[in-house]
């Protein structure tokens, strides 16, 4: 027991400002160790980002009869990629007897958290918190009423890869190129393409100022639910000069 009232009184001083400075650095620490974690993962987000530019520029690439093959790196961490079921895409007009159509793959990386980064119908699409920017537009041309379109058809569906491993090989093999459609003047075309709620909105704005851009005019364009994660969105009644549409399928392998 200390019977100096002045040596206790320190003491108690002392006891208050290391606990004082313990719990600032604490506080920090944790604080600052978040931060990193954040820095950390945004910076892996962007960095798959990146290669999922690579990879739709070498899906690109195999479109145009540049390669026929390609592989891209994607380094996962703790996050997942996959490849979803078929989704259809289809283009349709008053002078053409059958509607062309194609039915992709979709790939998308799931970070922890709510962000996503998919490749969908030739356009890399990141998704944070519901809300769908698209980074990359498909390799389409509008322009002078003309509308030339080449569908990428991935095939492969319903892959996986995460949980321990830290990379993954998106290999990609082109197996058919097909011209489904090549004439001129095409009169009230209506393109119909399914996609996840999420992403509906950004294709409808993608469509309109296309085709706009293409004739003039905005195309009509609606929105409907297939089921909880299928959404239909129409755009039609629009007119082009020319008309071009073909159709590349692709398989994909997730290694």
């Amino acid at each position: 027991m200390l019977r100096n009232p002045r040596a206790a009184s320190e003491v108690i001083g002392f006891v208050l400002v290391f606990s004082l400075i313990l719990g600032t650095i604490t506080i920090v620490y944790v604080g600052g160790l978040s931060g990193l974690d954040d820095v950390r993962n945004a910076e892996r987000v962007n960095n798959a980002e990146r290669a999922f530019d690579v990879m739709a520029n070498n899906f690109q690439q195999m479109g145009r009869g540049d390669a026929p093959n390609r592989a891209t790196e994607i380094k996962l961490a703790d996050a997942q990629l996959t490849t979803s079921g078929t989704r259809q895409v289809s283009i349709e007009s008053s002078e053409m007897s059958t509607t062309v159509a194609a039915s992709p793959v979709t790939i998308r990386y799931d970070a922890p958290g709510d962000t996503r980064i998919v490749y969908e119908n030739g356009a890399v699409i990141r998704v944070d918190d519901g809300e769908a920017i698209m980074r990359r537009e498909p390799d389409f041309l509008f322009t002078d009423g003309k509308a030339v379109i080449r569908f990428i058809e991935l095939r492969g569906s319903k892959q996986g890869v995460g949980g321990t491993a830290s990379t993954v090989l998106v290999r990609a093999e082109r197996t058919q190129s097909q011209v489904l459609v090549n004439r001129g003047q095409s009169t009230d075309v209506t393109i119909e393409m399914q996609t996840h709620p999420d992403r509906a909105d950004v294709w409808e704005d993608y469509w309109v100022e296309q085709v706009e851009a293409a004739t003039g005019s905005p195309p009509t364009c609606s929105q409907s639910t297939i089921d909880a994660d299928t959404e239909k969105l129409t755009c039609s009644g629009f007119d082009v000069e020319e008309l071009a549409v073909s159709r590349v399928r692709v398989r994909v392998t997730l290694t």
